[in-house]
């Protein structure tokens, strides 16, 4: 039987620059990222996010709630690169929660 330690959870600021919400992690087993504000974050997997571009995540609230979510981990897909998030007018939260 494998334990498991506990999931690591943390809020961090995304900026109006590409800001790192994930670091790299060769023993990640699974990720989730939820945009907590009220703007359209986008993320990067593995380079810098740009403006408008890579993977939206809806504000929080969205009735599509998923939408606010990304996901690694489930299945046999785990991504272990970094995560980068950025957003039009800075100063937004995600929660990132990891193990």
């Amino acid at each position: 039987m494998r334990v498991l330690g506990a999931n690591t959870i943390a809020t961090v600021s995304v900026g109006s620059s590409s800001t790192q919400l994930l670091a790299a992690d060769a023993d990640r087993l699974h990720a989730v990222i939820t945009n907590i504000s009220d703007e359209t974050v986008y993320l990067s997997e593995g380079v810098a996010a740009e403006a408008s571009k890579g993977y939206p995540l809806a504000p929080l609230g969205d009735p599509a709630t998923e939408a606010s979510r990304w996901r690694t981990g489930e299945g046999d897909v785990v991504f272990r690169g970094a995560v980068y998030g950025i957003c039009a007018s800075g100063s937004k939260n995600v929660a990132v929660q990891y193990r």
